[in-house]
């Protein structure tokens, strides 16, 4: 389909205007996409209303096809989905479920377990001891009161038995 040629001194605004089907069929089928075409035809139209180049031009609707052209290529790149491969992962993160998986659940049951077996096998003073001021919220004087110690037995019961828990 051939374009007759245009007369010199239009604006190129006007020559996209006046052969606007004929430019958007051949962009369309240059590009695969009509809405892409259609799309790179009004944004050339917008950078040619900015330019006033219209006099240097000798082929104005080659020149017009070329800038929709360029636009099509400069969207294409810059909607290509791994540029945005990072910006994705960090979505997916906002998405992810905060909640601890099975594996964590299963580890974190293993060492409850493992720390109620160390609190079974220690001396059952040691065991009040930490058990009051740990868990209870006792105070060391409350506790010594309590099991009628000094607080040094309080102190010493207390780090033996931690470091029991801790081998």
């Amino acid at each position: 389909m051939l374009i007759p040629d245009v007369e010199p001194g239009i604006a190129l605004c006007d020559v996209l205007v006046m052969h606007y089907d004929r430019l958007a069929a051949q962009l369309a089928r240059q590009l695969g996409c009509p809405h892409l075409a259609i799309e790179c035809l009004h944004d050339a139209w917008l950078r040619l209303n900015e330019n006033a180049a219209d006099a240097s031009v000798r082929n104005p609707l080659a020149y017009i096809r070329r800038v929709a052209c360029n636009l099509a290529t400069d969207r294409l790149r810059s909607s290509r989905p791994w540029q945005y491969a990072s910006d994705a992962d960090v979505e997916l993160d906002g998405l992810a479920d905060p909640a601890p998986g099975p594996a964590l659940i299963a580890e974190m049951r293993s060492d409850v377990m493992a720390v109620e077996r160390a609190l079974q096998r220690l001396p059952r003073r040691h065991r009040a001891v930490l058990m009051a001021l740990r868990f209870d919220e006792m105070s060391r004087q409350e506790v010594a009161d309590r099991y009628r110690l000094s607080l040094r037995n309080v102190d010493t019961a207390l780090r033996q038995a931690l470091d029991r828990c801790r081998a």
